[in-house]
């Protein structure tokens, strides 16, 4: 199964227990990209988790929302990224070709 992995620098895709990179088309790119903005929105002050990390990993419902199945990281990082990823409103709908999970690194890019 293939997860996209949405970190603070950009947007780079990997295949599940894999360190190979697949490409995407442009418009899941930037479906992707639009994602990242949506969650980060959300988090606000990224200087308070300085040297922390957190890896969360969601599932797209039906609704356009992500479902959080699990984090990996510091604890109080770990929980502000859970809200942020499950709280972020507006996602666009993704083109056909998008993952259904998505993997989020904490903290986002100030």
């Amino acid at each position: 199964m293939l997860k996209g992995i949405i970190s603070s620098a950009s947007v780079a895709l990997l295949l599940a227990g894999c360190s190979n990179t697949p490409s995407y088309d442009q418009e899941t790119n930037r479906y992707l990209h639009d994602v990242q903005s949506l969650v980060t929105q959300k988090f606000g002050d990224t200087g308070r988790y300085a040297g922390q990390r957190c890896v969360v990993t969601a599932e797209r419902r039906a609704d356009g929302l992500y479902n959080v199945l699990r984090t990996e990281g510091n604890e109080a990082l770990c929980l502000k990224a859970w809200q942020s990823v499950s709280s972020a409103r507006g996602m666009p709908l993704p083109p056909k070709n998008a993952p259904q999970q998505l993997v989020f690194v904490f903290p986002p890019a100030s």
